[in-house]
């Protein structure tokens, strides 16, 4: 594979492949020419036009052969396990410019056949042109690359192939009136492939020598195995999220599974993995388990982040690797606490404490709703102490009177205003997430 300088090696051979096959033919009857790689329009024309063969990229495209090569990059959970190839294809145009009548179709018939006897960039050639020292212009690339190596381009697994391609006048005529140049004749040329691979570390799995333990091959199970429909909380299906403390219920199909249940909870944000053992499951279809409170666990302060989980269960079976059923996703939003519930009209400074504990990134995203009103934090303070919760002040101004619901939004999980009471459940506002102003 090429480094990022492939693309200006490329140039560079196709420069010197025009520029040493020129000189090996005799013309001297048109003068002295160059060969050139600038956009058109900085190229001097008119009456001191100069004899001169531009090659200008000018636009590059994703080679289809190669665009999925090595797919997927990325495991799950965001780690690079390849390192996939850019894959790309150069649309070169050849401009030929004379300073007397018929040099530029001179020139532009001798590199026309030379660009067809010559279809595929050997290694060789790239290795003499990237690797010696006599060049077309003395440097193989622009002098901020100098110090650099374009070698590894030869030793690329696909060799470089060129092509000419047929513009029709329509497309020459958008193109040159996009360079705002003069147009003179031209060719089109696409050079493929050129395979551009980074050099970051991967993850190679180790040669396989044994299937299991005892070589025995892989062990079939019969029985179906768990798979997750649904997960909400199980005091009612209207509430949008879970908090700390509260029961989860999770619905699927052969739920009642030999071997041992665990219930996997992944934050992706903050790769966040907690494990619950739910408890045994009464029926095929459904399962239970409870998200642990500060007061269950002290470490669900700090070990448990508001925000989009994504739920699995873990089978595991004796002798037999484990097994992940399916994800689901369920939201866990912030418990609160306010002060004052009361207050008088005008400015008012509402204190908030949060459990779970806010994580820096989160706290660009964290909102007061008051009300209909958005408020940003004033302060954001959350303690050493990781069994601490995190304490926020608002600024609400010019509050008249009237009842206001609170709710602290972190990441676009609110907080849960109400309570739930009856057979069936009701939602009310709870009266805890409520500030009066009179």
């Amino acid at each position: 594979m090429s480094s990022p300088l492939a693309i200006a090696a490329v140039t560079a051979a196709l420069k010197d492949l025009l520029n040493d096959g020129l000189l090996n033919h005799d013309l001297s009857s048109i003068g002295s020419f160059t060969v050139t790689a600038l956009p058109p329009d900085r190229i001097t024309t008119g009456q001191t036009e100069p004899n001169q063969l531009n090659l200008f990229l000018y636009q590059m495209t994703s080679n289809p052969g190669w665009r999925n090569v090595d797919l997927p990059s990325r495991d799950s959970g965001g780690g690079r396990v390849t390192n996939p190839p850019l894959a790309l294809d150069l649309h070169y145009l050849l401009t030929a410019y004379g300073s007397k009548d018929l040099n530029a179709e001179i020139l532009l018939g001798y590199a026309m056949q030379l660009l067809h006897e010559t279809p595929v960039l050997s290694r060789g050639q790239l290795r003499v042109v990237l690797g010696g020292t006599p060049l077309v212009d003395g440097t193989i690339l622009p002098s901020p690359f100098g110090t650099l190596s374009a070698l590894d381009l030869a030793d690329q697994v696909e060799l470089i192939k060129i092509t000419p391609v047929f513009l029709s006048s329509e497309d020459l005529s958008k193109m040159w009136t996009a360079m705002q140049a003069r147009y003179r004749p031209t060719i089109a040329y696409v050079a493929s492939v050129v395979l551009i691979e980074a050099t970051g570390p991967t993850r190679i799995a180790p040669p396989v020598l044994k299937r299991g333990p005892a070589d025995g091959g892989p062990v079939a199970v019969a029985a179906p195995l768990p798979t997750l429909a649904s997960v909400r909380p199980a005091v009612s299906a209207l509430l949008p999220a879970i908090r700390l403390g509260d029961d989860l219920l999770m619905a699927g199909t052969n739920l009642i599974a030999q071997g041992t249940l665990t219930a996997v909870f992944a934050h992706a944000q903050f790769d966040l993995v907690r494990e619950i053992a739910p408890a045994p499951p009464a029926s095929p279809a459904a399962l239970s388990a409870h998200v642990p409170s500060v007061a269950d666990d002290a470490n669900a302060m700090d070990e448990w982040a508001s925000g989009l989980y994504t739920v699995a269960l873990r089978v595991s079976r004796p002798t037999l690797p484990p097994w992940s059923t399916n994800g689901v996703p369920i939201a866990l939003a912030p418990l609160i606490t306010i002060a004052p519930l009361t207050a008088a009209p005008g400015n008012i400074t509402v204190t908030i404490t949060c459990t779970p504990r806010l994580r820096r990134e989160q706290e660009a995203h964290t909102v007061l709703v008051f009300g209909s009103q958005s408020v940003a934090p004033a302060s954001i303070s959350t303690p050493a102490n990781p069994l601490l919760p995190t304490t926020l002040t608002f600024n609400v101004p010019a509050v008249t009177a009237g009842e206001y619901v609170v709710r602290l939004r972190v990441g676009g999980i609110d907080s849960l205003p109400v309570t739930l009471s009856g057979s069936p459940a009701v939602l009310n506002f709870d009266p805890q997430q409520r500030i009066t102003v009179a």
